[in-house]
């Protein structure tokens, strides 16, 4: 009787707290990221520093995945009774901190010596491309009734491509890198007379 009684007053709370942990899934990674990487997160003398998508929404996966294991947790708990439910869905459950880890060490940033770039499959491992290293970029346009500047592609020697939105902090110091980018005698392409066929 008091197994069944404490099944019935922890299943409400949990179902409640999925809830509420799965709808903050989708908002709460925009403000989690930013505060660890702003806090944790030290440049020496950075132009700009971008957190890509990619780790947002990897954050909003280890989010989300919590709810989903507690939900199975309180469906298993109710139909059978399994020993190591509660042991197996908390390291479950655990599984989501390298998820919040990689999510929160992924970003790039600009300086006077390059392209600093942590992937999102290494943790803390940055890989530096010198402006040299640069073999070229693309300027891309896109056309919707005018023609505008849509976004920069950057392309190194050993073929990594990184494509970067024109706005906010790159569009402020776009003269800068290109300024660099000719220093070091990078080809520059652009679409903008295809816009124009």
């Amino acid at each position: 009787m008091s197994t069944l009684a404490t099944k019935t007053e922890k299943g409400p709370i949990i179902l409640v707290g999925s809830i509420i942990l799965f709808i903050c899934s989708f908002f709460m990674p925009f403000v989690i990221v930013y505060l660890i990487q702003d806090t944790l997160i030290h440049f020496k003398s950075p132009w700009f520093y971008v957190t890509p998508p990619a780790a947002y929404i990897t954050f909003m996966i280890g989010m989300a995945w919590i709810p989903t294991v507690m939900i199975v947790y309180l469906i298993l708990n109710y139909k059978y009774e399994f020993k190591y439910l509660k042991v197996t869905s908390l390291f479950l459950a655990a599984l989501c901190i390298p998820v919040f880890m990689y999510a929160t060490a992924h970003y790039y940033y600009f300086d006077d010596k390059g392209l600093h770039y942590n992937h999102l499959e290494s943790f803390n491992k940055i890989s530096d491309y010198d402006w040299a290293s640069m073999k070229e970029v693309n300027v891309i346009y896109g056309k919707q009734n005018t023609t505008y500047l849509m976004e920069y592609k950057f392309i190194t020697k050993d073929d990594f491509e990184l494509i970067i939105p024109y706005e906010g902090d790159f569009k402020n110091n776009e003269a800068r890198i290109l300024q660099k980018l000719k220093a070091n005698n990078v080809k520059i392409t652009d679409n903008y007379a295809d816009q124009y066929e």
